[in-house]
């Protein structure tokens, strides 16, 4: 079980005594001031305190944790598990209303949404019927309602026969597990058929399994029980396809993030991993870099007391989550090592076109560079510059940002990468991630574009 360790108000001041107890760290006092909310809001509260002697046990907390989008940008991973602990906490204390519940279950607002389409997306031309739905869900009134397409890419993907395991037809064929994600699933699903094509197209196999929601969303709001049954079903479908062979590749940045990195996060120092590692009874193997091809060796009887397996997802096996993180690779990650020998023959549907490419925070986290960037510039009469810089975030938050009590926070968030993207008015902007897309869509009023959208197999 994912169990919560304590209540909410002294996870809250455990992150005060990190951050900005006596003893604590201060790095982000600066390093975060431009382009988030929560550590400013945090050092303010904090300096507050202390000048007019209110504890900050008595402040007003909960409006703090709510400033957390978990970009990832943060350089502390113990801040990011103790956010999500005390959503959790919260969340246990008092339930999140039914429209928090409802936006944060992507999975099966998508399913509803595109099984009833026809019905959903005519009502949502009705101004009377749209604001209603608004209020009820608790969506900002300047925010758009989705559009439902009329058939989900899992349900396309099972007509095409893309959800039966794969046979290879020779030796040196390729075979991948597409982990789509909810919002290419459920609204955009150009780009997941997109991702099909051209891994087709370029003689890779692709086999679309059961996959859930990878719960982001729902550990946004606390509500880590649905989050528990969704991520261990993945981690069964996800494990067994890397078993059997497949590449697992996934279009989403987020998704790509919470597997890679969040999911596994202190999963090295459980006992589980030091036994498999079989380093002795004195020592631990810890990872030194943020890709895990490094380790090094500590001694246990120093460094067990504070290197634990105490996370957020503690309760998962620690060895499931390392294992999915190291077989899951990004799409353009993918698709850039397969250019490069290559084994990929792609081409700009619009060579002419002019590009601004943003790369969303869950992308960059990955520290995997900019591969759509890299395979675009190396195509013949392409112009594509890069936008925003390393602590730039669209502020959407995925549904945070459809949100009443947080559409505001949202545009505030992404001010500074706005005045970029402005200023490269003459340029399509791509990224990719479909919640930068919505974000972008909203404040420019154009289409914006998922990188796979552009291009096409020669």
């Amino acid at each position: 079980m994912m169990e919560m360790e304590t209540d909410f108000t002294s996870l809250v001041l455990e992150m005060f005594k990190k951050c900005a107890g006596r003893s604590g760290c201060e790095v982000c006092r600066d390093h975060m001031e431009e382009d988030c909310l929560f550590f400013p809001e945090m050092y303010r509260l904090h300096d507050l305190a202390q000048e007019i002697g209110i504890p900050l046990a008595e402040m007003d907390l909960a409006s703090l944790v709510d400033l957390c989008t978990l970009c990832g940008l943060c350089p502390c991973q113990d801040i990011r598990m103790l956010v999500l602990k005390a959503k959790a906490a919260r969340a246990e204390d008092k339930k999140p209303p039914l429209s928090a519940r409802l936006l944060s279950d992507a999975q099966q607002a998508g399913q509803w949404g595109t099984a009833f389409s026809g019905v959903l997306n005519s009502l949502n031309r009705l101004n009377p019927v749209t604001e209603m739905a608004k209020k009820i869900l608790g969506i900002h009134p300047e925010r758009s309602l989705p559009v439902f397409p009329e058939e989900s890419f899992f349900v396309w993907a099972q007509k095409k026969g893309l959800t039966a395991p794969v046979k290879l037809t020779s030796q040196n064929a390729s075979k991948v597990a597409y982990f789509a994600g909810c919002s290419a699933a459920y609204l955009f699903p150009a780009v997941a058929k997109a991702a099909v094509g051209l891994l087709e197209q370029n003689g890779i196999q692709v086999f679309v399994p059961s996959q859930h929601c990878c719960s982001m969303p729902l550990i946004m709001e606390g509500n880590r029980q649905a989050a528990k049954k969704r991520i261990q079903a993945n981690l069964k479908t996800l494990g067994a396809c890397v078993q059997d062979g497949y590449d697992i590749v996934c279009s989403c940045p987020t998704c790509g993030y919470f597997f890679k990195k969040l999911l596994k996060e202190n999963a090295y120092y459980s006992d589980a991993f030091q036994h498999r590692a079989n380093v002795g009874n004195n020592r631990m193997q810890v990872p030194t870099g943020s890709r895990d091809k490094k380790f090094t060796f500590v001694p246990m009887d120093i460094y067990k007391t504070f290197l634990k397996d105490d996370g957020y997802f503690s309760g998962i096996d620690p060895l499931e989550r390392i294992d999915l993180s190291l077989n899951v690779q990004d799409l353009g990650e993918y698709l850039l090592a397969r250019h490069k020998t290559g084994q990929l023959s792609i081409y700009l549907k619009e060579p002419d076109q002019p590009l601004a490419y943003f790369a969303p925070c869950h992308q960059r986290e990955q520290h995997i560079g900019h591969p759509y960037v890299e395979m675009i510039q190396s195509l013949p009469r392409t112009d594509i510059i890069t936008v925003g810089g390393e602590m730039h975030c669209c502020g959407m938050g995925g549904h945070l940002g459809f949100k009443t009590d947080f559409h505001d926070h949202s545009l505030a968030i992404c001010g500074p990468l706005f005045d970029q993207l402005a200023a490269a008015s003459g340029r399509t902007i791509v990224t990719d991630c479909l919640s930068c897309c919505m974000q972008l869509q909203h404040v420019f009023s154009r289409q914006v574009f998922h990188p796979l959208e552009l291009l096409n197999a020669v």
